[in-house]
């Protein structure tokens, strides 16, 4: 079909607008249409469409957009009656089209008798067009929806706040959202309902509450939830009203405090020619009685392993909650191997954690005695997680403070694993049998200390796994003999706060200058780890909750000022 014949019919289409200059409209013709040419009687294959977009009711006028077969033209027109008289343009093209409107053997409003000619010389051409679709309201509807729109804007306005006060000894929240009348005297209080609604974790009684009127404002009407998580790091909530006859709708939203990477590093500048004496880390506490424990240490990523006993994944647990549970698992043991200051895979592994434990609770709330079930051995098994996960990090800083101290309590593994490897040395060098003999025992001895620290660990990390394929090497670099030294942290600066405060926390890491030196040599700058666990308490998991954070940041030495 010649464009000129496709740009009418689609003209044509648009046309179907109606617009009124001798007589008003009779259709409404807001929507989509579609349309195509015709010889006589016979219509032809649908090749354009168009959209309605809008029409005035009083003058007939109306205007859209028309495509026909990937060409676009801007459509307007009016209808006098059921007349239709439209251009269908672009640039560089204009077609004028006219047909007469009715309703279709099909039921929807149309035309089989449209002609249009154009600027391309074409005459009488002729097509057809049928609104697929409309948008068009009655006059009762447009009345109805004005009306409604009115007695809206006339609504008093409203907010609503909610606060959430969270009792660790049940692990449990009542959640408050308060509504109040914002319109002016004489104060109406809000009825209706709230509803909540939250990232983690659920509410023990549905997610929507009815208002009852405060009795110490009749303003402002109230209701409560209660909030369960397995966890003590509280997720953001929010509290919607949806109205009522004389109020507008209204939320409120709390950011409960939480951990994820959240925490502010300051570095005040040393004596002259010196490093800084402290870091200080700003974070908030989610919940009172929290043990916040504070490290920095040196580049060295890999701390001693830690024995961590994981529960397996059971058989019978659903296929979410066993997945959860295995990525967990993993980055458990990623994290205690080789990413303890890692600051991405620990927040990886505080996320999963809170993915699990809402996990545990969908569950537990479910009506299925079958999903209740699951939810009691997942429960379980958070909990033993939980317990290893805390357990790593109590160890991982009490490394940090025996190297601090000089003391030996969480660090004689380490320190006897260093002596095997002396000894082993040692004998190693000896030319007799009897010392090769020896110093080979002493090496197995030294893999055997090494291996059962990680045999519980999910994953091995690489750098251990040289630490003991170093040591089962050495014999055969006997002339060349090094020391086969286990992954020590590098500590430079250590504090615990075993109770702490609900709220904003500031921990003050005082740096051991003697080791910060060592460590930093004749560089202007050095790289550390500051990394900061809290142990939430919790009323399910006995140890508590572990969530942390890991920052690097870079210390600089002052400059030295000339007398």
């Amino acid at each position: 079909m010649p464009l000129a014949a496709l740009a009418v019919a689609l003209a044509v289409l648009i046309g179907s607008a109606s617009s009124a200059s001798a007589a008003g409209p009779t259709y409404s013709l807001l929507g989509h249409w579609v349309d195509g040419p015709r010889s006589g009687t016979i219509r032809g294959e649908a090749n354009g469409s168009y959209d309605v977009t809008s029409m005035s009711m009083a003058t007939g006028k109306f205007s859209g957009t028309s495509v026909v077969e990937g060409s676009t033209f801007v459509l307007e027109g009016t209808e006098e009656g059921t007349v239709i008289h439209q251009t269908l343009s672009d640039p560089s093209y204009t077609a004028h089209d006219e047909y007469t409107l009715s309703i279709l053997a099909g039921g929807h409003l149309g035309s089989n008798n449209g002609t249009f000619y154009d600027t391309a010389g074409h005459t009488n051409f002729e097509f057809w067009a049928e609104q697929t679709s409309s948008t068009a309201t009655t006059p009762a509807e447009e009345a109805a929806k004005k009306a409604k729109e009115e007695a809206e804007r006339e609504k008093r306005a409203t907010g609503t706040s909610i606060i959430c006060n969270y009792e660790f000894a049940t692990s449990e929240n009542t959640c408050v959202a308060s509504v109040g009348d914002a319109g002016a005297p004489p104060s109406i209080a809000p009825t209706g309902t709230v509803t909540f609604t939250t990232t983690t974790g659920g509410f023990s009684s549905g997610a929507q509450c009815s208002l009852a009127p405060t009795p110490t404002s009749p303003s402002v009407a109230s209701c409560s939830l209660v909030y369960f998580t397995i966890s003590s790091g509280l997720p953001s909530i929010t509290a919607s009203y949806g109205g009522d006859a004389h109020h507008a709708p209204s939320s409120g939203k709390t950011q409960f405090l939480g951990m994820g990477t959240e925490g502010t590093f300051e570095a005040p500048a040393g004596p002259s020619g010196q490093y800084p004496n402290e870091v200080t880390v700003g974070t908030e506490t989610p919940v009172a009685g929290t043990t916040v424990e504070g490290t920095a240490q040196g580049a060295d990523p890999n701390p001693l392993p830690v024995p961590i006993i994981l529960p397996a994944v059971q058989a019978n647990l659903d296929a979410t909650s066993a997945a959860d549970l295995r990525t967990v698992e993993a980055l458990v043991g990623e994290v205690d191997v080789e990413a303890a200051q890692n600051g991405a895979k620990v927040t990886e592994l505080d996320r999963s954690l809170e993915r699990l434990d809402a996990r545990a609770v969908e569950l537990s709330k479910s009506p299925n005695g079958a999903e209740q079930a699951e939810a009691q051995k997942l429960v379980k098994d958070v909990t033993q997680t939980n317990e290893q996960l805390t357990k790593m990090f109590k160890v991982q800083g009490e490394y940090a403070k025996d190297a601090l101290e000089g003391t030996h309590l969480a660090g004689q593994e380490d320190k006897r694993v260093e002596a095997l490897d002396a000894q082993a040395v040692e004998a190693l060098k000896g030319a007799t049998p009897a010392d090769q003999a020896k110093g080979q025992a002493l090496l197995e001895e030294a893999n055997t200390t090494l291996e059962a620290l990680l045999k519980a660990t999910k994953q091995k990390g690489e750098v251990v796994k040289k630490v003991i394929g170093n040591a089962s090497a050495a014999a055969s670099r006997a002339p060349r003999l090094a020391r086969i030294r286990s992954a020590k942290i590098k500590a430079l600066g250590y504090v615990t706060i075993p109770v702490a405060a609900a709220g904003k926390l500031k921990l003050k890491l005082h740096l051991n200058r003697s080791a910060l030196n060592k460590l930093a040599g004749r560089r202007s700058t050095v790289t550390v780890y500051v990394r900061v666990d809290m142990i939430l308490p919790s009323g399910l998991v006995r140890a508590g909750v572990p969530r942390s954070f890991v920052q690097r940041i870079t210390l600089k030495r002052t400059p030295k000022h000339r007398k």
